[in-house]
C-alpha cells in the first residue's frame, strides 16, 4: 500500500489545510472524517481543484490565523515532505528541511512552490499595462492584473479629474493634493489630471508593493511635482509641517477610519479650506465599535456646510436631507465593495461647472 492510499493522521489533515490553503479546517468534524476514510491523494487533489485553491494562487495566497508565525517543527516538516513527494519522510530529510525552512510561513513557501503543487494551479498573468482616458488627456497604468484597483480601474479617477476641472478653472494652479491610502495611483492620477498645473501632490501608500507602482504610475506620466511616499500619512497638521506646506487645497482620506476621522478633523479642515474626499467604508463601519454608517454619514454633515455623494453615473448629489443621506448608504450598499467616497467643502460654486465625462 503506497502512502497516498494509507488512512490519514489528524496531523496531516491539519498541515495540509494550513499550509494549502492558508487556514485551519472549518472543525474537528472535518479532521476526523478524513483522517478516518480519506486518503492522502483524495485529500490533496480535492485541495488543489478546489475554487478556493484557484482564488489564492490568484490572490497570492494569503494567509489566515496566527499559527504561520511559529518555527518549524519536525511534524510540520514531515507533512510538507508527505505532500510534496506523496512519500513517506525520513527522519534525516526532515531535520534537513528544517535546517532550510526554520518556520511555518518559510515550509508553507516551500511546499506551494514545488513542481508538484505549484505546477497544478492556476498562474496569474502578472505584471501589465493599460490605456485611461481622463478629461482630454491619455495615461498609461502600470499595474498587476492580480491587484483589484487595476483591474477596475479608471475607478473614480473620471470623477475626480471632472471634479478639480470645475472646482478650479485655472488648472489648479499652485494648489496642493495630499492622496492618503493612494494604493497604485489610480486616483492619484485623477487628481492629477483634474488640476494638471498643481504645485504639489503627494500621495501616502503604506503597501510597499503598491507604492512602488504608486511612484512609477506618476513618474510615468510625467507629473513632475507629484511624489508618493511609502508610508501612512500622519496626522495631517503633522505631515505638513513633515513636508514643508503652508497650505493644502485638497485631501483626500482613503485609509482605515477615514469617515470618523473627517468629523474629527472638520474644524481644522474648515480653517485651511481643504476640500476633503473621504472613504467611506460599510463593512469597517459596521464592524467596528462605536457609531454606525449613518451616525457617521450624519456627523460628517452636520461638521461640514456641504456633504456631496455621487451617483452610479459619478454625478455630484448634494446631501440636503435624509433622504438624501439615506440614499447615498443605499448606492453604497450597491457597490460591489460597500463603499464608496463623499466630498466635504465649504461651498458648492463649482457644481455648475461640473461635466461628467
Amino acid at each position: 500500500m503506497t502512502v497516498m492510499s494509507e488512512q490519514l493522521t489528524p496531523a496531516t489533515v491539519r498541515w495540509a489545510y494550513r499550509f494549502l490553503l492558508g487556514r485551519d479546517p472549518e472543525s474537528e468534524d472535518v479532521v476526523t472524517n478524513w483522517a478516518g476514510a480519506g486518503s492522502l491523494s483524495g485529500l490533496r487533489e480535492g485541495i488543489l481543484v478546489s475554487p478556493e485553491m484557484a482564488g489564492l494562487a490568484l490572490s497570492g495566497f494569503p494567509e489566515q490565523g496566527t499559527w504561520i508565525d511559529n518555527q518549524a517543527t519536525d511534524e510540520a516538516a514531515a507533512a510538507v515532505l508527505t505532500l510534496r513527494d506523496s512519500t513517506p519522510a525520513n527522519a534525516a530529510a526532515v531535520q534537513e528541511l528544517r535546517l532550510r525552512c526554520p518556520s511555518l510561513r518559510s515550509l508553507r513557501r516551500h511546499l506551494l512552490s514545488s513542481p508538484g503543487i505549484e505546477g497544478r494551479l492556476p498562474q496569474p498573468e502578472g505584471p501589465r499595462s493599460r490605456k485611461l482616458r481622463l478629461l482630454d488627456a491619455e495615461f498609461i497604468l502600470e499595474g498587476d492584473s492580480r491587484e483589484p484597483e487595476f483591474v477596475a480601474a479608471p475607478g473614480l479617477a473620471p470623477r475626480y479629474a471632472s471634479l478639480l476641472n470645475a472646482a478650479w478653472a485655472d488648472g489648479g494652479e499652485g494648489r496642493v493634493i495630499v492622496d492618503s491610502g493612494a494604493g497604485i495611483g489610480v486616483t492619484t492620477l485623477g487628481l492629477a489630471a483634474g488640476a494638471p498645473d498643481h504645485a504639489a501632490l503627494i500621495a501616502f501608500e503604506p503597501s510597499l508593493r503598491k507604492a512602488a507602482a504608486l511612484a512609477g504610475n506618476l513618474a510615468g506620466n510625467g507629473f513632475a511635482r507629484a511624489a508618493s511616499r511609502a508610508v501612512a500619512m500622519d496626522a495631517p497638521a503633522a505631515m505638513m509641517r513633515a513636508e514643508g506646506l503652508t497650505r493644502l487645497d485638497l485631501l483626500r482620506l482613503n485609509a482605515p477610519g477615514a469617515a470618523r476621522l473627517a468629523a474629527e478633523l472638520a474644524p481644522w479642515l474648515l480653517e485651511q479650506g481643504t476640500m476633503t474626499l473621504v472613504a467611506f467604508d460599510l463593512a469597517e463601519l459596521l464592524t467596528e465599535t462605536g457609531p454606525g454608517p449613518r451616525d457617521v454619514l450624519a456627523a460628517c454633515c452636520a461638521a461640514f456646510p456641504h456633504v456631496v455623494a455621487f451617483n452610479a453615473a459619478h454625478e455630484p448629489q448634494p446631501l440636503v436631507d435624509a433622504i438624501e443621506m439615506n440614499a447615498a448608504i443605499h448606492r453604497c450598499l450597491m457597490r460591489p465593495d460597500r463603499r464608496d467616497e463623499f466630498l466635504l467643502c465649504a461651498d458648492l460654486d463649482w457644481l455648475d461647472r461640473f461635466e461628467t465625462l
